[in-house]
């Protein structure tokens, strides 16, 4: 084994394109490696792994997307085995994470949820699915509401991310980068984003957990926003891009189950 060491030479490299608290790292063991990962996320995360390797065959294959559970740490992802006995080895990875479970497919496509303000109020769906201002393509809804108004959860979960510092907004896409939002991980692994939230104004932090209906915050006009609105999207999130879902709300006093269409006024009554 001392021999057989003296030989190897290792090259150990990792580029991770997205911010999420993800370690990628490795063991070393009989004739290899294991590749292990720490997701200290309150949702699971997905990983992709591209490996460049020598003398070094990959278990599963390479380029493949991995999930990462929740608060989890040492998660097997896959392991490395010399090819051949003898001669040099040595590997490097790229790695690109993002929120989710990359391709769920076992999400509630029937749940039933909640309008995202109190009882007894009522408020009008300015823009809905696939609007022609900016919901291009995108199955999201705007509530024209005045700034301030208190902010429901639309399903149960856990917080996994706040941003509530920006007080800036305009007309154009490049004021998207001052969203405030607070977005929740639902249990079927879809994640619902409130944004526009005015500064200051979430009653939650990450990793709290929520109650269907809880005040999680205050309505705002932060970010790209021409007027006080929340802007409420439920999606799942793949590995590079959002599949954002049509979804069902009780109205009235909730024995009536919808899709909301724009331009209609919907009360909660329940």
């Amino acid at each position: 084994m001392k021999n057989y060491l003296l030989l190897t030479f290792l090259l150990i490299t990792s580029l991770c394109k997205a911010e999420h608290k993800v370690k990628i790292y490795y063991e070393q063991i009989e004739n290899g490696y294991n590749i292990y990962a720490d997701n200290d996320e309150f949702c699971p995360v997905s990983v992709k792994v591209d490996f460049a390797v020598t003398n070094l065959n990959i278990k599963g294959g390479n380029n493949n997307v991995y999930t990462i559970n929740a608060k989890s740490k040492k998660q097997l992802l896959t392991s490395l085995r010399v090819s051949k006995n003898g001669k040099a080895y040595k590997f490097s990875f790229k790695s690109w994470t993002n929120y989710g479970k990359h391709n769920n497919k076992e999400y509630d496509n029937d749940y039933i949820y909640n309008l995202p303000f109190k009882t007894s109020k009522q408020f009008k769906i300015y823009q809905g699915y696939n609007g022609t201002f900016s919901h291009q393509n995108e199955n999201s809804l705007d509530f024209t509401m005045p700034v301030g108004t208190e902010l429901t959860a639309v399903r149960e979960g856990v917080v996994i991310k706040v941003i509530e510092k920006n007080n800036k907004n305009c007309g154009k896409e490049e004021c998207k980068k001052y969203n405030n939002l607070i977005i929740i991980y639902h249990p079927d692994g879809t994640f619902a984003e409130y944004t526009h939230i005015k500064q200051n104004g979430s009653k939650v932090k990450v990793g709290d957990k929520v109650l269907k209906g809880q005040q999680i915050g205050y309505s705002g006009n932060v970010g790209w926003s021409t007027g006080p609105h929340l802007h409420l999207v439920v999606f799942n999130q793949n590995l590079e891009n959002r599949e954002t879902l049509k979804t069902k709300f009780k109205t009235d006093d909730g024995s009536t189950v919808e899709y909301l269409i724009e331009k209609e006024i919907y009360s909660r009554n329940y």
